[in-house]
């Protein structure tokens, strides 16, 4: 039976459900915080991905619960038979991570409505009576925690790391619906147990007498190192949901002891990102500034030994050898652009915001399948790392499908920053953002002159005139904007951004710009490729791809039409699953000779 359907028929049968799902806020939601919906293109691929949890396997109650119940949910479910069928359910010693990831997706999606998915309510009802007498979640049964670490032959399942990475997943999908159904005491209850669980262990998992046994076993899914850190997240998480310090401070000792082990190479993408996010919402809690340097310090790493592609991604695994990255994984890329997203909340800094567009538009829609769902492209990659996808493309239904729609979450909460005299949007996008006040508008429009790169307006409905801030990305050259009847309006720039100089209800920003050039570590070469140098060409926040190798230099300046006469084209949706080569030049065309 086939169960993959192209992306845009799939969004057409979905999409009165979707809608009826977004309409709720404005009825009852239990943060009053605005409903943002996307639009364009990133908004059909965000309406994909949530579309994608109401079809098979997502529409099975037991499937999704089997990682807290061991319970067979098909016959299809020996994975070692039925590889490749959409019903076998996998991994569930990882107790607590689709259930609990999944609960969080509806929870962040539900706007005080149980009744988002035919699961949630039931799930949601039955976690108690699925909790073990300890706090924590376990299908395989009861665990000794004070045993030792059950790292196992090869083809033998353990438990103990599975079921803390699963119980870490949990947490952070019991404190959203905690978020979501505040007056749950029940739900509040089954949170604080699972917390109080881990403020209970902390000493067994961070003993230093242990630490030869903790790093003995792999880096990957099922190590100390992915499974036990991630953690601090759901507890940092927690202590501010409930105000009880214990769990702060239960992260804080995690994080302290997670120093010294946090080094590169390792194994497990997405855990190491859960970690960094850890950190960073340590940094947010406490004000440490250690906290931000670690975070700031990795990032700096993943740049330099050219982990971070020039799409903006990451893949599965970080080595420091580049032509062993074989491929990404969906839930990482959401992690690096929601890590990317809050560093730019954080700190300011252009970096992370230029990094959240190019990761979005080139590398994290380039993950979306056509289900609807992540997972994993193979990469096309030489000693420097990658310089293309292969076509090859997959789902994995475990995991980065979920994460893949809260990389959609995270990204709505970052679009629009309000303060009393100010509004600022940090990210060039279609979207509109409402509250029981008014909208807020943006529409991308395209340019009307050749030094253009696109157009920008955004408009108030409802809400009264106000001091409009955009950031000026880096690969725009200048700025300027107009009101609806083509007046300008004055612009001031303020450490990379632009503000209207008074109060305003609509405006028309213009980005200005055209094609440019970078090496692969994302640096701007202003005087176009060097001969013999590996380069990338952009255009605003895409990259130009194609499926064949560039064999000489274009003419410097050069255009759009000039490149799509070479066979180049910016990624897009239509890049979806095809074989993509985004650097060029000597080094990625010698290594395309080989393959």
């Amino acid at each position: 039976m086939k169960h993959h359907q192209p992306l845009a028929k799939l969004v057409r049968l979905v999409r009165p459900l979707v809608a009826a799902v977004l309409a709720l806020p404005l009825l009852a939601s239990a943060d009053e915080s605005p409903l943002v919906t996307l639009g364009g293109e990133v908004g059909a691929a965000a309406a994909a991905s949530i579309a994608r949890f109401h079809t098979v396997p997502y529409d099975s109650l037991p499937w999704i619960r089997a990682d807290l119940t061991g319970e067979k949910v098909s016959e299809f479910d020996n994975e070692k038979l039925n590889k490749g069928n959409m019903m076998v359910r996998p991994f569930k010693n990882y107790s607590g991570d689709i259930s609990g990831r999944f609960i969080e997706v509806m929870a962040l999606n539900a706007h005080g409505s149980r009744d988002v998915h035919p699961a949630f309510r039931p799930l949601l009802e039955e976690l108690p009576k699925l909790q073990r007498a300890g706090g924590y979640f376990a299908a395989a049964g009861k665990i000794d925690w004070q045993k030792p670490i059950d790292y196992t032959p090869k083809g033998v399942s353990p438990r103990m790391m599975p079921a803390l990475w699963g119980n870490a997943r949990m947490l952070c999908g019991l404190v959203e619906a905690n978020r979501a159904f505040p007056d749950d005491k029940a739900l509040l209850a089954t949170a604080k147990k699972l917390g109080d669980f881990y403020v209970g262990i902390v000493p067994r998992f961070t003993d230093p007498a242990r630490t030869a046994e903790y790093v003995n076993g792999t880096t990957y899914a099922s190590g100390y190192m992915t499974c036990w850190f991630p953690a601090m997240e759901g507890l940092v998480k927690l202590s501010k949901l409930t105000g009880e310090k214990k769990y702060l401070d239960a992260a804080v000792t995690i994080a302290a002891f997670y120093k010294d082990l946090d080094r590169l190479p390792i194994d497990h993408s997405h855990g190491m990102l859960c970690n960094q996010v850890g950190l960073l919402l340590l940094y947010q809690a406490t004000k440490d500034v250690s906290y931000l340097e670690r975070v700031e310090l990795r990032w700096d790493e993943l740049l330099k030994h050219s982990i971070i592609n020039p799409a903006g991604g990451i893949p599965e695994k970080c080595p420091l050898d580049g032509a062993t990255q074989k491929g990404d994984e969906g839930c990482a890329e959401a992690d690096w652009l929601r890590l990317n997203l809050e560093l730019g909340h954080v700190t300011g800094k252009a970096r992370y915001w230029d990094m959240a567009e190019r990761t979005l538009h080139n590398h994290f829609l380039q993950n979306q399948t056509e289900s609807g769902g992540f997972g994993r492209r193979i990469f096309d990659c030489d000693q420097d790392g990658a310089y293309g996808f292969k076509g090859s493309q997959s789902e994995w239904t475990w995991c980065c499908t979920f994460h893949g729609q809260i990389g959609f979450v995270n990204l709505r909460e970052h679009l629009l920053a309000r303060r009393t005299d100010t509004m600022t949007c940090n990210l060039a996008l279609d979207f509109t953002s409402q509250d029981k006040n008014g909208k807020v508008v943006s529409e991308l429009l395209p340019a009307k002159a050749a030094s253009e790169v696109m157009r920008q307006r955004i408009r108030l409905d409802g809400l009264p005139a106000t001091v409009l801030r955009i950031r000026q990305p880096q690969w725009a050259e200048a700025i300027t904007a107009v009101a609806g009847d083509g007046t300008p309006i004055p612009l001031v720039s303020d450490n990379g951004y632009c503000a209207t100089t008074k109060p305003v209800k609509s405006v028309e920003f213009i980005y200005a710009g055209g094609v440019y050039a970078e090496d692969r570590h994302c640096t701007r070469l202003p005087q176009g490729p060097v001969a013999g140098q590996p380069f990338v060409l952009c255009f605003g926040p895409r990259l130009f791809t194609t499926g064949e190798k560039v064999a000489s230099l274009p003419g410097w300046p050069t255009t759009i039409a000039a490149l799509e006469e070479k066979g180049l084209e910016l990624f897009s949706a239509k890049s979806g699953g095809k074989h993509c080569i985004f650097v060029f030049g000597q080094v990625a065309a010698a290594q395309t000779r080989q393959k």
